[in-house]
């Protein structure tokens, strides 16, 4: 009996030790931030993605507002990204009606597919020409006008 107390007792003192860690264990960010346009005009609903070019860096990531404007986060929301270079990428799916379902428990009803509204050519770091550096401490405020 006395062992099965100990026993429970350690277990305890060790879960105590896990939940008491020393805290937020990620690597620094830097606030970034921008505003998504087509031909001037404000994107709403795009996924902007900043790619790094270090192999230790990581993905940060936005949705931009109705107004365009966007807050990068890498590891919580609005974090901003780390610092360093990045190829950045932009999407805005959307799902769009096509024809009709013709199998299935759903035949007979809309068929739906994701169609990207935006020019082909952001969708990839290969074909992206969009390169931006975030840098510690600085005015990382990045406004990406595509074009066609």
């Amino acid at each position: 009996m006395n062992n099965r107390v100990l026993l429970i007792s350690a277990a305890a003192v060790c879960l105590f030790m896990l939940g008491c860690g020393a805290g937020n264990q990620n690597p620094p960010t830097s606030a970034a931030k921008g505003k998504l346009t087509l031909k001037g005009q404000p994107v709403e609903g795009a996924t902007i993605q900043f790619l790094p070019a270090a192999p230790e860096g990581k993905v940060a990531s936005a949705k931009s507002e109705a107004d365009g404007t966007f807050i990068l986060s890498t590891f919580e929301t609005g974090d901003g990204a780390m610092p360093g270079k990045f190829k950045v990428t932009v999407r805005k799916l959307v799902s769009v009606e096509q024809g009709v379902q013709k199998d299935g428990e759903h035949a007979g009803e809309p068929a739906f597919v994701n169609k990207d509204m935006l020019p082909k050519k952001y969708m990839s770091t290969d074909s992206s020409q969009l390169e931006f550096e975030v840098t510690d401490g600085g005015d990382n405020t990045f406004d990406i006008d595509l074009s066609e």
